[in-house]
């Protein structure tokens, strides 16, 4: 197979993972995704994100703390079982106010689209037999060799040293 067969059923198999999987690189389909594994995350790890201002994770503790709160109504002797974390920020919370949230796309925005793009980049890597980046002094250069990158890039509409940036983050949980 020539490079240039190989580059056209790259960017077929990569314009079809665009078009079949939208919602995994929209900000909403980000959201719902970070929502459902927030729910099922144990108190201490949703305290933390809470005290970064994560408004959803406090929402989710509050709602825990409702239960909690029925449970020991129900039940003889009234007694509501708390995480100490939990306290902790409640009594933070009464001292210094609700935590300011961080300004800016987060995780919540991102995640699941950068992973999708990772993993775009790995089928193209592992499917193609393309390099996975260019050298940083080719890039830009029509004429350098095409990577795995590059090509992501180009259908996603995105710079290439930033899919570059996201493979560099990404790579590791991706190729496990």
């Amino acid at each position: 197979m020539t490079n240039s067969e190989r580059e056209k059923q790259a960017r077929e198999q990569v314009r079809q993972m665009i078009c079949k999987n939208a919602w995994l690189l929209s900000k909403e389909g980000n959201r719902r995704f970070y929502q459902a594994h927030m729910e099922v995350e144990d108190d201490d790890t949703l305290v933390d994100l809470a005290r970064d201002g994560d408004r959803e994770a406090l929402e989710i503790l509050r709602k825990r703390a409702r239960h909690l709160h029925q449970q020991a109504l129900t039940v003889d002797s009234g007694v509501m079982q708390v995480p100490t974390s939990l306290h902790q920020l409640l009594l933070e919370m009464f001292i210094y106010g609700p935590p300011k949230a961080k300004r800016g796309t987060g995780p919540k925005d991102t995640g699941l689209r950068y992973m999708t793009i990772a993993l775009m980049v790995k089928i193209v890597v592992e499917n193609f037999g393309f390099p996975e980046a260019t050298h940083p002094e080719h890039r830009g250069n029509p004429d350098a060799p095409l990577s795995a990158c590059r090509l992501v890039a180009q259908e996603l509409g995105m710079s290439e040293r930033r899919v570059e940036e996201i493979w560099a983050e990404r790579k590791a949980a991706v190729t496990r």
